[in-house]
């Protein structure tokens, strides 16, 4: 068995190592998100060894202490099998709010408790003096455990109504919670073994490739789209796509830092996009041009409507230090067929006119 374990799991421990290499030498991430990905790494590792060693010790038969070592292994697997799921969630909670409530880790405690306790009183699993392993009533924990943290983790994405490729990522972990399911489903009842752990390793080095691609996609402190995204979209759009676009830029940015500091300039910012992102359509896109500049695209609305939404964004700005934040803009109509760089242009020196008008 041990020998059908090294086949099985030779790729994903390759995977694995190299995947650890990468963590440690990327700049993207914080030192949090590193060692929760670390983290998980040592896991599945560790994982794709206890069921190695389970394996080879069910081989053993009833020989010796086998059945002890056995019982030893498969609780290792209960006890720490939905803590891989549980680390993917704090990875993702990390880059949203970096806060989690203690309630979170009270359904990974009682899967604990019970498997520790299945030794003696079998209610998860058992493992006789004969080595023969059996179900117990309560065997389902430790799986629900962990689907119950990955289904946390659909649900947090889908909630981040103005994240950049929202869908794409709701629709990868979805596929990623129906692979492990399908995993465990094989090995449950087709009895192919080391599948679960496999599955699971390519759905981590996949979703740090995701959690790498939304980083680059998405600016972390306005919620809005990077100049990444925006130079993507305006490939995608120029000379095919009809859209309206507007540029806008903070009013009197400069002397709020000067007067108040960088902290405070960010967050009139901040103030400024909450409100865009709070009043724009779903069929609009806000994507973070420069420092203060922002730029407001849509392929649905004219641009009455256009302007409509950013004058009302202006009464949701407020105040800071009972100075209020404004913005100033400029919409303008690209039409197919055109260059979308001229109506960005032209957008933009409208916007620098009625900024000017501001301060006359």
């Amino acid at each position: 068995m041990l020998h059908e374990a090294m086949r099985s799991y030779y790729a994903p421990l390759l995977i694995l190592l190299f995947f650890g290499v990468m963590v440690l030498v990327d700049k993207l991430f914080s030192r949090k998100i590193k060692r929760l990905f670390l983290l998980e790494i040592f896991l599945l590792l560790f994982l794709m060894a206890v069921t190695s060693l389970d394996q080879y010790f069910a081989a053993l038969g009833g020989s010796g202490l086998a059945w002890r070592f056995r019982s030893i292994t498969t609780c290792l697997n209960f006890v720490i099998g939905p803590c891989s799921p549980m680390i993917m969630v704090l990875i993702y909670d990390t880059g949203v709010s970096g806060k989690m409530s203690k309630m979170f880790y009270f359904p990974q405690l009682i899967n604990t408790v019970l498997s520790v306790l299945s030794l003696w009183n079998g209610w998860i699993f058992s493992v006789s003096s004969s080595n023969l392993y059996k179900r117990g009533p309560l065997f389902p924990t430790s799986l629900t455990v962990g689907f119950f943290y990955l289904l946390i983790l659909i649900i947090f994405s889908a909630k981040q109504q103005n994240k950049p490729n929202r869908r794409a990522e709701t629709t990868f972990l979805t596929a990623a919670f129906m692979g492990i399911g399908s995993a465990v489903c094989l090995e449950l009842f087709f009895d192919l073994n080391f599948m679960i752990w496999n599955v699971s390793s390519v759905c981590v080095v996949l979703y740090y490739l995701l959690l790498t691609t939304q980083k680059i996609l998405y600016d972390s402190m306005t919620g809005t789209y990077s100049r990444v995204a925006y130079e993507k979209q305006m490939e995608k759009m120029n000379f095919k796509h009809p859209c309206t676009i507007a540029m806008i830029d903070l009013n009197n940015l400069k002397q709020l830092n000067d007067r108040y500091g960088h902290s405070t300039g960010d967050l009139a910012i901040c103030r400024v996009t909450e409100a865009v992102l709070k009043l724009k359509s779903r069929h609009m896109k806000l994507y973070r041009y420069g420092g203060d500049e922002f730029v407001l695209i849509s392929s649905r609305i004219c641009e009455v409507e256009m302007k409509c939404v950013l004058k009302a964004a202006q009464k949701y700005c407020g105040t800071i230090s009972e100075l209020p934040i404004s913005f100033s803009y400029g919409v303008a109509i690209h039409e197919k067929g055109e260059d979308i760089y001229k109506a960005i242009y032209y957008a933009d020196e409208t916007m620098y006119q009625n900024k000017a008008k501001i301060h006359l």
